[in-house]
């Protein structure tokens, strides 16, 4: 009986394997970059709109 849920181990270097661990820290931290930035527009254009800071902050939040 084979487990079709288990990923073979992989065969890469221990090197090869830090470097795309780098990689995805990196891209994890551009993704969370882009993410703040949204947030902080969405809260913007809710000042813009004339609610409050907190009134905005809290719109954001719940997003």
């Amino acid at each position: 009986m084979t487990d079709n849920f288990r990923t073979p181990p992989p065969s890469e270097s221990i090197t090869e394997g830090m470097a795309n661990l780098v990689r995805v820290w990196q891209e994890a931290a551009l993704a969370a970059s882009h993410i703040a930035a949204s947030r902080r527009t969405i809260f913007l254009a809710y000042v813009a709109e004339g609610f409050t800071e907190a009134q905005a902050l809290e719109l954001v939040k719940a997003v």
